[in-house]
């Protein structure tokens, strides 16, 4: 697939922790001082290359249910699914019970898992460039990339940014923006409307629905 518009749906390229020397929140070297942590970017960004480099080779493998299986798990180990749910179901999150909470989370995982491997094998023609990383208010970072054909060198290239937040010596990443589209606000804005005018149910039907679809929108 040339085509590029898949990433403004959704666009996870990511990728297993390397070893990483040093705390991701380092203190000041400030002696005697009591200064706020400081992220460690550097760090965020060698997490997120490896994740992604270890995805993409899982997909150059042939397609079974153990390469599957490892997928799963590599998508476990860095997307937040409950920060990314909770912030996409906004004001929303707070009116539903636990049990439609985890049914909703589930779903959006399951969908969110197959539309990143769609988009990943996509961008296995391109190549990527980690560009840039910068702290966020202290308790994040945020994680510049680029994504160029290798074909159509001509064509600009796909900007793809990545918010994370620390979780002990990894990462997570609760939203991903390309070329200016966040993932969050897409889900929020689809959520909101379907919720509008079907309801909470009709929201759970229509997930439950795609998930027996072959098409790559969400709902």
């Amino acid at each position: 697939m040339e085509d590029m518009g898949r990433f403004t749906t959704i666009s996870f390229v990511i990728a297993g922790l390397l070893s990483v020397a040093g705390p991701l929140l380092a203190q000041s070297p400030a002696a005697g001082s009591a200064a706020d942590p400081v992220i460690d970017v550097e760090a965020a960004e060698t997490f997120i290359r490896t994740k992604h480099n270890k995805v993409r080779a899982v997909l150059r493998r042939p397609d079974t249910p153990k390469r599957a299986e490892r997928l799963t798990e590599l998508l476990g180990e860095f997307l937040d699914y409950d920060m990314l749910s909770e912030l996409s179901l906004d004001q929303e999150w707070n009116k539903r019970s636990p049990k439609e909470r985890k049914q909703f989370v589930s779903l959006l995982r399951q969908l969110v898992e197959r539309q990143y491997q769609n988009n990943m094998e996509s961008t296995l023609k391109y190549k990527v460039t980690w560009v840039d990383a910068e702290a966020i208010d202290n308790t994040g970072a945020l994680v510049k990339s680029s994504a160029r054909s290798r074909k159509k060198k001509r064509k600009p290239p796909v900007e793809i940014n990545y918010s994370m937040r620390p979780e002990g010596r990894e990462w997570r990443v609760w939203d991903i923006s390309t070329d200016g589209v966040s993932l969050v606000k897409n889900y929020k804005r689809q959520f909101r409307r379907v919720i509008n005018d079907e309801g909470w149910k009709g929201l759970i039907d229509r997930m439950e629905k795609k998930l027996n679809q072959e098409e790559d929108e969400l709902i």
